[in-house]
């Protein structure tokens, strides 16, 4: 436990990234890595820890006794059968070796080999849209990240199935879309992927329907105004006629005038006298 400590001296960094012998390992900036070796028995030894087979980052006597390079102070730590590299960079990427050589005895050293990556992770990506007429293009972009790929999602128009694509840019054509449409669009690497906000496609529908639907709704228009105007005249019309045939018929209808009633002749009274 003493020993540990002490070469422990740096820090030992919780969370990190194990590997195996010849493995390749991928870590994001800021991780940390664990060189694992093995010796035999309780012989005495020394580690090193080089970098694309030449440049070396450490070395580990049995003392104990720690030499680092001065680039990589208070990022190196040995303990456990394990060598530590911590606070990765993406210059940490490479090649790197564990060699043991025994000094109470004549063995050949012994390699063991790691292969790292380092990536920076993938921020949020943004999109960007042009309407080009009956097309839209599409543009995903993230501004962090190693080696990022792209891909979109569409919903819909697959039925109730999404549609992928895959690259930084797309074009579509609209027709083949309802302006329902969304898209959206992940960026990713090997340690990290993020996803964009869905963009609506039904900004890019205007132009299309400025085309199509407005110069009938125009028409449709002039064609209930210009029938309403018809309407009413053929009205108007039937109301004068009817006011005119009225007056025609006051006009022509003879007055019938009374005539005073016949004078009835007067008999005069004729009186027969009877003789007795």
């Amino acid at each position: 436990m003493l020993l540990y400590i002490i070469v422990c001296q740096y820090g030992c960094s919780e969370g990190v990234a194990e590997t195996a012998t010849g493995s390749n390992i991928t870590v994001k900036v800021g991780e940390s890595i664990t060189f694992p070796f093995s010796v035999e028995g309780n012989q005495s030894y020394t580690a090193d820890l080089l970098f694309n087979n030449t440049f070396k980052i450490v070395t580990w006597y049995p003392q104990p006794f720690i030499h680092v390079r001065e680039k990589y102070q208070g990022r190196v730590s040995i303990g456990n059968h394990s060598i530590w590299l911590n606070k990765l960079s993406l210059s940490d990427s490479g090649l790197y070796q564990v060699k043991i050589e025994y000094t109470s005895s004549f063995k050949p050293p012994e390699y063991t080999y790691f292969h790292l990556q380092v990536f920076e992770p993938v921020s949020k990506p943004n999109i960007t849209a042009e309407c080009l007429g009956s097309n839209v293009s599409l543009r995903c972009f993230s501004s962090q990240g190693t080696e990022v790929t792209y891909s979109w999602e569409t919903v819909p128009p697959c039925g109730n199935d999404s549609c992928v694509h895959l690259g930084q840019a797309i074009d579509l054509h609209l027709h083949s879309l309802s302006p329902s449409t969304t898209c959206m669009c992940t960026a990713h690497n090997p340690v990290s992927r993020a996803t964009s906000d869905s963009v609506d496609l039904e900004i890019c529908f205007p132009q299309r329907s400025k085309v199509t639907w407005v110069p009938a709704l125009c028409a449709t228009s002039a064609f209930l105004v210009f029938g309403a105007l018809i309407l009413l005249l053929y009205k108007r019309k039937q109301h004068q006629q009817y006011q005119s045939e009225t007056i025609q018929v006051e006009v022509d209808e003879p007055v019938m005038e009374e005539e005073p009633p016949s004078a009835v002749p007067s008999i005069d009274p004729v009186y027969v006298s009877r003789l007795c």
